[in-house]
């Protein structure tokens, strides 16, 4: 057993090697922690530690500890020799945090965490995190290299896991959140933050990446102002990626106006969120979101792509832009698919909305499918735009409503907004698009706007758009699989296929180089709408 242990130790990468310490429930802390023969048991001693880098603490694997592990500017690890935390023998070491965090670090960096379980005391009596990197150092400082990598948090009051700062641009740089499951947390399943004020400029951490991440069942708490019952957020990053997520079932207690939502970015530049699954997140009622995905206030030169967005009760896909945010401008949201969302309030599948004077500019939405039947508790548009906004184009989408829920509606007071090439399938249902209060009953008369129109040529379909069997999309929970769902494929014989607008060529728009089940792009020598491109 001793054999196959050091040799799974030995082919842990590493720049140089530091001290190995040892934990075990079976333990003593009078033993000398050096080897898995002579473990410690307490937490306490690996806290009175200093550690260097390629320090290497291990937990025995199945194993419970009380307590906390504590880091701070004294415990500093590098990207060549990172100080590593994690479990040894069989399954995983869980720490018992009780009411506070479960692993704190502050004010340092370089660091592996892999491999772990952490419990709070549950979300209304804990009062921390199950993992938090946390800096408040002055200067503009970026501790680099924070690495959590199959990490199970559940239990906390704050979130599962945690990436904060709080001192101007002072923060985090080349942070890696893989294989996470948050949940059962009060506020936030994983949650990336930084310091805000209006009028600050620069953002708090770089080079952030949360992939392959589960966040669910964390319900918020009622009675506060801020948004809560967030399954992944990202703010305050340059430079950044969710992918392969799933956040579903959070939010149910939230009582802001102002969120939650399943897996959303504020405050950001250059972010992706793309190959992720967010369905049956909540609000309450009156309450604002409970949506699927979301850029919202301060986000620019971000793309939302290749997700799936089903029965939530706050939009599929939003655009936000709230009063003293910074400009949210040159956004994209394209080749994504809603099912079913806007189960509550005034919402949709894709919604724009923004606080005056600040809107939503120069930002593009194409190539989205949206199937959307009406709610009891909700007064749903397959897409809605709720205020004014600028430079706002929404083409190539198909939007597929049943029993009369309408089209498209639209806020008066648009700035250089275009509509064009998309196609409005109501299901035999009555036509409706909403145009500020006028209604209008068919797309022909729709273009007496100025919409569905392209250098003089009318744009635009009102045709059953032949998918494979829409509304049965269902959940898939594998963001691995997403393209085995086949419900929104185009059939061989859809109206759609080649009939899409060229944008990058008529437009300039960069589209990408593949759809939502990554066909390439384009196939048979144009464009279809939404958001499959049917292969040869």
């Amino acid at each position: 057993m001793f054999d196959r242990l050091l040799f799974a130790l030995l082919l842990l990468p590493t720049g140089s090697f530091g001290a190995d310490y040892y934990l075990s429930a079976a333990g003593r802390d009078t033993n000398s922690g050096s080897s898995s023969q002579a473990p410690w048991r307490s937490l306490n001693k690996i806290n009175d530690l200093i550690l260097d880098p390629g320090d290497r603490v291990f937990l025995r694997g199945g194993d419970n500890f009380s307590g906390s592990l504590f880091f701070d500017a004294f415990d500093r690890g590098t990207a060549a020799s990172p100080i590593r935390i994690g479990s040894y023998g069989t399954g995983r070491a869980t720490i018992l945090a009780g009411d506070g965090d479960g692993i704190l670090a502050y004010n340092t960096a370089g660091f592996v965490i892999s491999n772990l379980n952490l419990r709070g005391s549950g979300a209304d009596v804990n009062d921390g995190a199950g993992i938090i990197f946390y800096t408040d150092l002055p200067g503009g400082v970026k501790l680099k290299g924070v690495t959590l990598n199959k990490i199970d948090a559940s239990g906390f009051h704050h979130a599962g896991v945690e990436i904060g700062a709080w001192n101007g641009t002072a923060g985090f740089t080349n942070v890696s959140i893989d294989r996470v499951r948050a949940y059962d947390n009060a506020r936030n399943g994983i949650n990336v933050w930084g310091y805000d004020a209006p009028g600050f400029k620069g953002y708090a951490h770089a080079k952030v990446y949360i992939t392959g991440s589960f966040a669910y069942r964390n319900p918020g708490v009622s009675g506060v102002r801020e948004p809560t019952g967030n399954g992944i957020v990202m703010s305050n990053v340059d430079g950044g990626r969710i992918a392969r997520c799933v956040a579903h079932s959070n939010g149910e207690r939230n009582t802001s106006s102002s969120g939650p939502i399943g897996i959303w970015a504020w405050r950001t530049n250059r972010i992706t969120i793309q190959f992720s699954e967010s369905y049956g997140n909540r609000t309450t009622s009156g309450a604002a979101d409970g949506g699927g995905f979301d850029l919202d206030g301060g986000v620019t030169n971000s793309t939302l792509q290749y997700t799936y967005s089903h029965d939530n009760d706050g939009a599929g896909y939003l655009f936000a832009q709230y009063d003293s945010a910074p400009s949210f401008k040159n956004n994209v949201i394209r080749y994504n698919i809603s099912e079913n969302d806007g189960r509550r309030n005034r919402s949709g599948g894709i919604v724009v909305w923004s606080k005056a004077p600040l809107e939503i500019s120069n930002s593009h939405i194409y190539n989205n499918t949206i199937y959307l039947s009406p709610s009891p508790t909700g007064n749903v548009c397959g897409i809605r735009v709720a205020s004014q906004t600028s430079s706002l184009s929404i083409r190539n989408n198909i939007i597929s409503t049943t029993s009369g829920a309408p089209l498209l509606c639209v806020a008066g007071g648009q700035k250089g907004l275009a509509i064009q090439g998309n196609n409005y399938w109501s299901n035999g249902s009555p036509f409706k698009i909403y145009w500020g209060p006028t209604r209008y009953s068919s797309l022909s008369a729709f273009r007496v706007t100025g919409q569905e129109t392209l250098n003089g040529v009318s744009t635009g379909l009102a045709v059953d758009p032949g998918l494979v069997n829409p509304g049965l999309g269902g959940t898939i929970g594998n963001p691995n699989r997403l393209n085995k769902m086949l419900d929104y494929r185009l059939k061989t014989n859809s109206p759609l296929v080649n009939r899409g607008i060229d944008l990058k060529a008529l437009l300039g728009l960069s589209t990408g180089t593949r759809d939502f089940y990554g066909t390439g792009l384009p196939q048979r020598g144009a464009y279809d709408i939404g958001a499959h491109e049917l292969a040869y």
